[in-house]
């Protein structure tokens, strides 16, 4: 049952870093965008990198640094977008567009790595 008390934290949590930083951005100091999304990525950092004392590394392939600068770029340039969007728009219309992930999945898992969800896992989806 400890993964309901995950559920919740994870949602709170992800709802105050949206709240947090909406605020950050309209204070009286008006924080640019630039500034309040490098903390995200950056703190996140040590806890990531803590992790993999704790993980077997596999045996990187041909195209790792690759997608792995093309997968960076482009999370930079979406974290950098949604701070813009958070800073010109209320929560209420920014917020739930995240929710929209799993149908773009939908369509770019099966194109690029084959995958598409059967029965139970389409449910979830919803």
């Amino acid at each position: 049952m400890l993964w309901i008390l995950f559920a919740f934290l994870g949602a709170f949590f992800e709802s105050m870093k949206d709240v947090f930083s909406k605020k950050a951005l309209n204070s009286i100091r008006n924080i640019d965008e630039y500034v309040a999304a490098w903390p995200m990525r950056f703190f996140a950092m040590p806890f990531l990198l803590s992790l993999l004392l704790f993980v077997e590394i596999p045996v990187i392939g041909d195209g790792f640094w690759g997608a792995l600068l093309v997968s960076g770029g482009l999370n930079t340039v979406t974290t950098i977008l949604y701070m813009k969007a958070l800073k010109l728009s209320d929560l209420s219309v920014t917020v739930p567009m995240v929710t929209f992930t799993p149908l773009f999945l939908l369509v770019t898992s099966p194109l690029i790595v084959g995958e598409f969800p059967g029965g139970l896992e389409f449910l979830g989806l919803s």
